[in-house]
């Protein structure tokens, strides 16, 4: 998985600039990996149990606009920490503190999958510190007529994971970085295993939040919801029931796309959320 993202990067894409640098930052004595670049107003993207850590091309797009910081939570990549970490809500907890660290005092904020929820649950408990508020592909609430895949039950089912994630299962990205587990080498194992064993830790015993949506009527800033038209892994439906508990967010989807548009539909992507976060609304 981390070969296909680092081919992402590094590949056939090296035209684009790269001013992403990796920092290690200590947070209450907790070593945090974060990647940073850019120049603007502070910008901080929070990833997918996919684990994509590095520096990216989408991250390199909004660096021409924003100063971009780009963590990896507890667990993965190199951070430390998983072990003072249950629940979403430590995990909430462990970026108001990093930001702390970084002298963030108000921030555009968002993510993809796990990385939305995280968004989510920080924006209802500390308002005052998120500028805008994107989420795409967010798990963390209950939807009763669409269940969320298992991903713990079909880890291993590769096929039906691309099927899933992907508008496309058969394209480039979607065989790129979900291969077959026999053509993964060592690293690539480890830290797939390390990125799930974080997830599960986090996940296990209830994939969602019972007081999110209750919650959400916190949030006082503008908000974005966008999902992928195709996104089996996290429906469509979850999308709505944000915008549902968070009246003023907007809902948009994109076409031709599954669970990581940051991926499949990137230019797309890229250009929505540069849109929200730079209007005066």
């Amino acid at each position: 998985m981390f070969d296909a993202l680092k081919k992402l990067t590094y590949g056939a894409r090296v035209l684009l600039s790269r001013s992403g640098t990796t920092e290690m930052i200590d947070v209450r004595g907790r070593t945090i990996q974060v990647q940073h670049g850019g120049s603007g107003p502070p910008f901080v993207y929070l990833h997918s149990a996919l684990g994509e850590t590095l520096w990216l091309p989408f991250l390199d797009q909004w660096a021409k606009k924003f100063e971009v910081f780009a963590p990896a939570h507890p667990g993965f990549a190199k951070s430390e920490g998983i072990d003072r970490i249950d629940t979403i809500e430590d995990m909430a907890f462990h970026y108001v503190e990093l930001f702390d660290a970084l002298g963030l005092e108000k921030v555009i904020l968002g993510g993809v999958s796990l990385g939305g929820w995280i968004a989510a649950e920080f924006a209802v408990r500390w308002p005052e510190r998120v500028e805008k508020l994107w989420l795409s592909g967010a798990p963390g609430l209950w939807v009763e007529d669409y269940p969320l895949f298992d991903l713990f039950r079909h880890g291993q089912d590769v096929r039906r994971l691309r099927e899933a994630m992907f508008h496309d299962p058969d394209g480039y990205q979607a065989t790129m970085i979900l291969k077959d587990m026999d053509k993964l080498n060592e690293e690539t194992l480890i830290a797939v295993y390390q990125n799930m064993a974080a997830l599960a830790r986090l996940v296990w015993e209830r994939p969602y939040d019972p007081k999110l949506a209750d919650r959400l009527y916190r949030i006082r800033c503008p908000v974005l919801v966008l999902w992928g038209e195709s996104d089996r892994l996290v429906p469509p439906a979850y999308g709505r029931e944000y915008q549902r508990y968070i009246p003023h967010a907007e809902f948009q989807v994109i076409k031709k796309c599954g669970h990581f548009p940051m991926f499949e539909q990137e230019a797309e992507f890229v250009e929505r959320i540069t849109r929200f976060a730079l209007s005066k609304t």
